[in-house]
């Protein structure tokens, strides 16, 4: 386990360090310092879509560690590897089998989907190590732990509800026949549970909206998907499901082998314990991605991260019994630390790939490849400078966030224009623009006023993708 955990903190290192920021990353990072410098403890000024936990540790970081992208990824950080051992020790409680456990670890370390999201600062990583150590306080019988973690496990992101059905399912594996059990679990649920109504309350006292909401408009409305949706929306769930391990062999095992496992597992619900556990863990993963393709949820990637623990220990028991079978047909002895191996052969390369940036989750950073060179240019203007942004306000609101100058959001080229004809004779104005916008129509309206811009910044191009590039806005030159 500890080289294991070696190879999945070398894994992890590149995307916490050299990957830019993801706008909904920096979104965070600028509620986490709100909180930290105390100019917003309660997080009222602006739309606020997720519960507290996330805020608030990434608060915790900052002031521990600086104001820092490291900062404010560390909690996804070590979210993902403290989830690496709870995975292997939950195999472990459920199917009492430590190669079960083991191929269950390594298929979780080396998840190409968990080694690309364990570097960031999105609530998920977070959410799922909470969810993952819930189940496993509820394989080991300690419900009051197992109530809270999976409370815990909402307060970081709505979707933690989707842990409680399994958590009370593994309790009831444990012990069928003990209410008293489910009645400690729900109370100690209730604690933080309670708490974090409590803190949205008093946020819509103040003046605020309810983070759920926000959250549900932000999504555009929760619905379920309309008929011409079917298709599209499964492919494109179906690909992203692909990437989980990205071993077109482990992804032919889990097609196999799932529904033999729900076949044998029906038969012997009433028998076997493990064949229950199979049939909840199945089941958990079919219906989480049930709920995904037929409600409208946005297509990303990282919201299939809570299915990367399950499936790993389904792989990992998968594997195994595929092993035990091959040696007891040879009438061999078993030798089933080549299960773990076979597994870490397959998804070592892809981890690598992952680990490098080459994944569908990099595939959400490449167009911020130079941000980073914007904001430097941008906090070093003189007090009282005013930049104006369209497409990247959370960027700079988080890194511009102690830097005096004015951000003013403009939201089309005409007011862009009657702003600068109004109080363009005041302090420098500056303007960026992504590799994915052209500046064109900008130019027009500004020319219109006798105004135009004047490059100041490019940012280095990342391989073939052109750069951001940072303009003032001066008068035109009279002829």
């Amino acid at each position: 386990m500890v080289g294991l955990l070696l190879i999945a903190w070398a894994l992890r290192l590149p995307p916490l360090l050299d990957r830019p920021l993801h706008p909904d990353e920096a979104l965070y990072g600028y509620w986490g310092l709100l909180v930290s410098r105390g100019r917003d403890i309660w997080l009222t000024s602006g739309p606020v879509y997720k519960p507290p936990m996330l805020p608030y540790v990434v608060s915790i970081c900052q002031l521990l560690l600086g104001d820092t992208t490291i900062a404010l990824r560390m909690a996804g950080f070590a979210a993902g590897l403290v989830t690496v051992p709870l995975v292997g020790a939950l195999a472990h409680v459920l199917y009492e089998d430590r190669w079960t456990a083991v191929g269950a670890s390594v298929a979780a370390a080396l998840s190409p989907l968990a080694v690309a999201l364990s570097g960031t600062a999105f609530p998920d990583p977070l959410m799922v190590v909470f969810g993952v150590g819930a189940c496993l306080a509820a394989a080991r019988q300690r419900e009051r732990w197992a109530g809270l973690l999976a409370a815990l496990s909402f307060a970081t992101k709505q979707t933690g509800l989707i842990w409680l059905p399994l958590v009370v399912g593994v309790t009831v594996a444990e012990d069928a026949r003990s209410i008293r059990r489910l009645g400690r679990l729900s109370f100690f649920y209730l604690i933080p549970l309670s708490l974090v109504l409590a803190w949205d309350q008093v946020r819509v006292g103040i003046g605020a909206d309810s983070f759920w909401s926000v959250g549900v408009v932000g999504y555009g409305g929760l619905r379920l998907i309309w008929p011409h949706e079917l298709w599209p929306r499964l492919r494109g769930w179906a690909d992203l499901v692909q990437s989980l391990f990205r071993s077109p062999l482990i992804n032919v095992v889990l097609l196999l082998g799932l529904p033999l496992l729900i076949a044998r597992a029906v038969r012997r619900c009433s028998e076997r314990r493990h064949a229950f556990l199979d049939l909840l863990l199945t089941i958990f993963c079919l219906v989480y991605v049930l709920l995904h393709w037929l409600v409208a949820f946005p297509i990303w990637s990282r919201y299939l991260l809570p299915m990367v623990p399950i499936l790993s220990i389904l792989v990992g028991r998968m594997t195994r019994a595929a092993m035990s079978l091959v040696w007891n047909r040879m009438k061999l002895r078993p030798r089933l630390g080549l299960s773990a191996g076979l597994l870490a052969l397959l998804l070592i390369l892809p981890a690598r790939e992952a680990s490098a940036g080459r994944s569908t989750v990099a595939d959400d950073y490449t167009s911020y490849q130079g941000v980073e060179e914007v904001v430097t240019f941008l906090s070093e203007l003189p007090e009282g400078s005013v930049v104006y942004h369209h497409w990247l306000g959370w960027h700079y609101h988080y890194a511009l966030f102690d830097v005096p100058v004015y951000l003013a959001y403009w939201p089309t080229p005409a007011w862009l224009a009657e702003d600068v004809q109004a109080f363009g004779e005041g302090d420098a104005r500056y303007v960026a623009f992504p590799p994915w916008e052209s500046s064109a129509r900008v130019e027009r309206a500004l020319a219109e006023v006798g105004y135009r811009l004047e490059p100041a910044r490019r940012a280095p191009p990342a391989g073939n993708h052109r750069s951001f590039v940072v303009y003032r806005i001066v008068p035109s030159p009279t002829e």
